[in-house]
């Protein structure tokens, strides 16, 4: 099925506010899902970099202590 080409330029003007409008709202429904889904693994990957994060921190107190406790002792 074609559209008529004879067209009034009013209708002319119609399909393609018709069109823009409709390339529009399939545009912001494209961005909203895109940036949901970066919102979502930009969460978890913020929640991996906290726990890597206190796995060093963690990692080095531990190795400082165990420097510490097998230090030789002075007197």
């Amino acid at each position: 099925m074609r559209l008529p080409r004879n067209v009034s330029p009013a209708a002319a003007r119609r399909r393609q506010w018709l069109i823009d409008i409709a390339l529009g709202v399939f545009l912001a429904i494209v961005v909203i899902i895109a940036a949901a889904g970066i919102g979502v693994v930009g969460f978890f990957a913020l929640l991996a970099a906290l726990g890597l994060a206190a796995w060093y921190l963690l990692d080095a107190l531990l190795s400082a202590r165990r420097r510490h406790l097998d230090a030789p002792r002075r007197r």
